[in-house]
């Protein structure tokens, strides 16, 4: 809960409920509802009690419960169920007033309890519905979101669902979402459910109740944890639903999260995350099940005390955190579950479990200020964490080695045509390895084949202060493919960089707000089919890919067409054509073909193409111009197309029109722009398709 949530009225009364210090507000007067044992019953039962608990977060309200009354899933489905947890910013009195006038709509003020816990305990413990959904008042749903989770765990009888998140300001786990899973439980390795034990979920509500499943309260963190462990363990099966994004999960951009704020003292959380972590090992037996589980733990609940946050403890504080870390060491921990972890928290476990506290200080404050710097000693690399063969403190060389991939870095900063080449500027760089000679590459992989082919990228600039020694790679089309054509179809690109024996490797994606876009087409050499490659930026990822042989649904290379009519029945054009042929190459061959839409006629005319000179930016562009005769052409309206011929390559584009193509007049050809900007010609004056034909059976 970030924050912590809400409350609902009617404005029809009040009633106070002793044993839970609550003042409660029902929707629609006493005559529709009935307080009974402190909590109220309703006409009906709704099939979901949608549970927001409200701190704080006056501001975000509105959105978060207009997502709610947005939902497909029938209003009178879903009961909303908002307490509000001491809030000094007028939350409460926002919640009345969304709440007034609307049914299954309760709001809940309560005093500060002093974590997210108790006010999901009150909704649980006045919900209704089959199911229960925790939301928290910063975030908010996808519309479809309750009526895709309860059909989902209708259909498979499933008591948990896993919605999937979209993070707004803040990381989710993408691995969990890859598929839409209908059944799966807590012992299976993939998808891995321990990927998300957050209690932002859909619950089946007996299944809270028959195992009384609570948050634990006056925790301000970790109480999802403990709340979701326990309901995955005990539900009879788990639905994960991939395919919709249900739930936007808000970072709180004022820093008054629980995480955000520092969390839970030592000597209140751990003993919590201690009996959590007893909890799961008393559920499984020794070896990977157990061995996994208890591994994120540690990574996530143990070790994640020595953050940023750590260093700004004070000395107590500090004292309790190694205290009750050790003490989780020796319970739960062994070399299996370590061995897996990263280096700084193999260093953690080796440091607590020899008693040396300084190094803990000395490594949380590196950690914190400035990663160490990688050491490469052979085909191993090690982060090099205060302590690394120091001869005093004897710590094994193993708890320091990186297993995984480096940390690396690369990006694109440009791409352009130049001088008949494709060039890409970027970055590729093991981080902190410093004195370690790196080679960078480009690499065009072929994505529905196994070819590859590698472009050198070569220094050009001087590193920054990050690090970052700016790049070039030209990609000459004629002879990328081992000194011939590049293939026909997608390509994608990958920086790959070597460093002294280990290999890393990546999509080149530029950077968020780099500026970085697509160049457009370009008329090259290729092995077959049409001779153009189109770079461009790929869906979602924004990857830098090519399209060779093909457009990617790009504009094709050729600027917009100028048109004249010279005489009654001809036509003149000119235009750019853009090309990545070098200096010297043969200029292209390239007819205007103009096709009638209704009939398989076609007139054709070849065009000249004359190189332009000049400006340097101007390299590679031809200009094309001729005639073409139409004479005799059937009315109507013909399509105008350039086929272009490279090499045993011809492809043919659609040629784009000016604004205004004008030139037309009278009974002869009428130049015009079609609605997707193209050049087409009508015909008023010509032969009708029936008098072609009859001359045609004469002859």
């Amino acid at each position: 809960m970030s924050g912590h949530s809400g409350n609902l009225c009617s404005g029809w009364g009040v009633i106070s409920s002793e044993r839970s210090g609550s003042r409660v507000r029902g929707i629609g007067g006493a005559a529709r509802n009935a307080a009974i044992g402190g909590k109220w019953s309703r006409m009906g039962s709704p099939k979901v009690s949608v549970i927001v608990p409200v701190h704080n977060s006056r501001s975000t309200l509105r959105r978060t419960f207009q997502s709610v009354f947005d939902q497909t899933l029938p209003a009178d489905q879903i009961e909303i169920i908002a307490v509000d947890d001491g809030s000094t910013d007028g939350s409460g009195e926002e919640l009345d007033r969304l709440a007034a006038g609307r049914p299954g709509f309760e709001v809940v003020h309560q005093a500060a309890s002093g974590g997210p816990g108790r006010p999901r305990n009150v909704g649980i413990e006045r919900a209704t519905g089959e199911y229960v959904f925790f939301l928290d008042a910063d975030d908010y749903f996808g519309p479809e979101a309750l009526e895709r989770c309860c059909a989902l765990a209708d259909e498979h009888g499933t008591d948990v669902v896993v919605p999937k998140y979209v993070g707004i300001g803040r990381k989710i786990n993408p691995h969990l979402f890859r598929t839409t899973v209908e059944f799966t439980t807590i012992f299976d390795a993939v998808p891995n459910l321990y990927g998300s034990i957050t209690a932002l979920k859909l619950y089946r509500r007996s299944l809270l109740d028959r195992h009384r499943i609570r948050f634990p309260e006056k925790v301000l963190s970790g109480e999802d944890q403990i709340f979701a462990v326990r309901a995955y363990f005990e539900a009879k099966g788990v639905s994960v639903l991939a395919d919709y994004d249900c739930y936007y999960w808000v970072d709180r951009e004022d820093g008054g999260s629980a995480l955000q704020a520092g969390g839970a003292p030592a000597a209140a959380y751990f003993p919590e995350i201690k009996g959590l972590m007893a909890f799961v090992a008393e559920r499984t037996a020794p070896g990977e099940v157990r061995d996994r589980l208890l591994r994120r733990h540690f990574a996530i609940e143990v070790f994640s005390r020595f953050d940023p946050r750590y260093p700004r403890f004070s000395a107590d504080e500090r004292r309790a955190t190694r205290s009750a870390a050790r003490d989780l060491i020796a319970a739960f921990g062994n070399p299996e579950i370590m061995g897996a972890l990263s280096p700084y928290m193999r260093l953690l476990d080796h440091a607590l479990r020899h008693g040396l506290d300084d190094l803990v200080d000395e490594a949380a404050r590196v950690h914190t200020e400035e990663p160490p710097p990688i050491v490469l000693d052979g085909d191993r690399a090690y982060m090099a964490y205060p302590g690394f063969r120091d001869p005093a403190l004897d710590v094994p060389d193993a708890v320091y080695q990186v297993n995984g991939p480096l940390s690396w870095r690369r990006g694109v900063s440009g791409v352009e045509w130049r001088a008949g080449r494709l060039a890409v500027r970027g970055h590729a760089f093991v981080e902190r390895a410093d004195g370690v000679a790196q080679d960078e590459e480009l690499v065009l992989r072929e994505r529905d084949g196994r070819r590859e082919y590698r472009v050198p990228f070569r220094k050009a600039g001087e590193t920054d202060g990050r690090g970052r020694t700016p790049l070039l790679a030209e990609i000459d089309f004629g002879a990328v493919a081992g000194g011939g054509p590049l293939p026909p179809g997608r390509w994608d690109t990958f920086a790959v960089v070597h460093a002294q024996g280990r290999v890393h490797e990546g999509r080149l994606v530029p950077a968020p707000g780099s500026g970085v876009g697509e160049p457009g087409a370009r008329v090259a050499r290729v092995r077959a089919g049409s001779p153009v490659v189109t770079p461009y930026l790929t869906k979602g990822v924004g990857a830098l890919a090519l399209h060779a042989g093909g457009l990617a649904g790009l504009a094709g290379p050729v600027t917009e067409s100028e048109t004249a009519v010279t005489a009654p029945a001809r036509l003149r054009l000119s235009a750019e054509l853009e090309t990545a042929l070098p200096d010297g190459a043969d200029a292209p061959a390239v007819r205007a073909v103009l096709r009638h839409r209704e009939s398989d006629e076609t007139r054709t005319a070849d065009l000249a193409a004359d190189r332009r000179t000049g400006a340097a930016g101007e390299a590679g562009r031809f200009w094309i111009s001729g005639e073409i005769d139409l004479g005799g052409a059937g009315r109507g309206k013909w399509d105008v197309h350039y086929e272009v011929t490279v090499g045993s390559a011809t492809g043919t584009f659609r040629a784009p029109a000016v604004a205004d193509p004008g030139g037309g007049a009278g009974r002869g050809p009428r130049p015009f722009r079609t609605a997707r900007g193209n050049l087409s010609v009508e015909v008023v004056g010509g032969t009708s398709r029936l008098m072609r034909l009859l001359r045609r059976g004469r002859s």
